[in-house]
């Protein structure tokens, strides 16, 4: 048996039930034929702001902070390769003096 796929839209149905309508998990997950444990999963992210459950511009800002990670990572390689340059070019310019 395959996993089940659900809708965004189910997913977020099922939380509301849950955290808006004050419905145990047990009782959505029944009353909506799934998974205990998935439904329990989905609670826990949406409380937490993750998943497909995050807002569009959390998860616009944590791409971004992706990529200036990445780009910090970057700049302080091309650094450490410029000091190392500069130490080298000294070192030679010490020796023909």
């Amino acid at each position: 048996m395959g996993k089940q796929k659900y809708t965004r839209e189910f997913r977020e149905a099922a939380v509301r039930l849950v955290i808006e309508q004050k419905q145990t998990i047990a009782a959505a997950s029944q009353s909506l034929g799934m998974p205990h444990n998935t439904l329990v999963a989905w609670v826990g992210q949406a409380r937490k702001g993750r998943g497909v459950f995050a807002p569009q511009e959390e998860k616009d800002l944590l791409q971004r902070v992706r990529e200036l990670e990445a780009e910090c990572r970057r700049l302080r390689m091309e650094r450490d390769i410029l000091k190392k340059a500069t130490a080298l070019f000294a070192q030679q310019e010490g020796g023909r003096a």
